[in-house]
């Protein structure tokens, strides 16, 4: 593996995150310095309204490691996971969302998989194992089951949950996956694993701890739907 100037870069995805940023950068702030390992956090404001930008700022005195990667205007979610991926210096580069549902220890529990020879490896609130667990509300759990569903049946083969805000990828694979990369939105995650796919990434799906947080910026209906339709626009970019 070719050496980054960090072991690991964490990019977390921002848009008015004021409120439940700072709390979530605390914690993985201190598993950061806690760990033997050298770590690179990213975090890009996705044009905040709010005092997104000044928060992260103030954790900088406290950890030099971390960036402040700020977009003029709001692009979308896969927009600003793709930006912090390609400005990322680490051996390994993932991202995590910003309200802190999927814990800091999750990173280094799945390094491994990268050792036995796998270029993704991303979190799954489906998959169950003795040492995960998952709290989320019933009705976010059914409409996960038949989006999952769909997916499964029209775009992608073999992966239970697409949309788990925890993703990992091996550095060499970073640039030649994401700069191919078109959609801004929250559908992103089905472009990155199907086109991983095509170009043949091992891929391991591994059950996380994950619990909701409140205040998503996800609009279940309106972005489920823009989500489906991004289903048939990526079987129709590649279907050649």
């Amino acid at each position: 593996m070719p050496e980054g100037i960090f072991d690991i870069t964490v990019v977390i995805p921002a848009k008015d995150e004021e409120l439940r940023l700072p709390q979530f950068l605390q914690t993985l702030i201190t598993y950061c310095w806690a760990s033997t390992l050298r770590y690179e956090i990213i975090v890009v404001d996705d044009g905040s309204t709010d005092k997104t930008a000044e928060a992260v700022l103030t954790f900088q005195k406290s950890f030099p490691g971390l960036t402040l990667l700020k977009l003029g205007r709001n692009h979308g979610k896969g927009y600003a996971v793709k930006q912090g991926l390609l400005a990322a210096h680490g051996n390994i580069a993932l991202f995590m969302d910003a309200d802190g549902s999927t814990p800091a220890d999750e990173i280094e529990k799945n390094l491994k998989f990268f050792q036995e020879g796998y270029d993704i490896v991303i979190g799954s609130r489906v998959l169950q194992s003795k040492t995960s667990k998952v709290t989320a509300l019933l009705y976010r759990k059914s409409m996960g089951w038949v989006f999952n569903f769909l997916v499964s049946t029209f775009l992608i083969k073999g992966i239970k949950d697409t949309q788990c805000g925890f993703k990992m990828f091996r550095r060499e694979i970073v640039r030649p996956l994401w700069e191919n990369i078109r959609l801004d939105g929250f559908g992103f995650d089905l472009e990155v694993l199907f086109l991983a796919q095509r170009m043949d990434y091992k891929i391991k799906e591994v059950a996380v701890n994950w619990k909701h947080v409140e205040n998503s910026k996800i609009n279940l209906i309106k972005d489920s739907g823009k989500m489906l339709v991004n289903i048939f626009q990526i079987r129709s970019w590649y279907s050649n």
